[in-house]
């Protein structure tokens, strides 16, 4: 569910980073970033982490932007759950949420 970047200049100056397997590379979330197509035969992985305050709240209202994240989770759990399991987009976020460390808050 790749949307784009939104006014991306193409003559922007480019780093390219050479990994090894294994090797690990944290990004600033400000900092546009991506791996490119993977044109080899073998599956490429990746764990994704975000850090929220436990301050954050769940928005109930969401931008148009965010309604079309919405439509295609709510689609992909339909084709995944059918109409067994009913849950809003906002659920999905504190579903997937993780207290770690520090004060219990709203997302914990």
């Amino acid at each position: 569910m790749y949307l784009g970047i939104e006014g991306y200049d193409h003559n922007s100056p480019r780093i390219h980073l050479e990994m090894e397997e294994g090797d690990t590379v944290f990004f600033h979330p400000l900092l546009i970033h991506g791996s490119g197509t993977n044109r080899t035969n073998n599956c490429r992985k990746s764990i994704s982490c975000h850090y929220a305050s436990s301050k954050c709240l769940v928005l109930e209202k969401l931008e148009p932007e965010q309604r079309v994240i919405e439509e295609e989770v709510l689609a992909l759990q339909q084709k995944r759950f059918g109409d067994s399991i009913k849950f809003t987009f906002q659920d999905l976020w504190m579903m997937k949420s993780r207290h770690v460390k520090g004060e219990s808050g709203v997302l914990s």
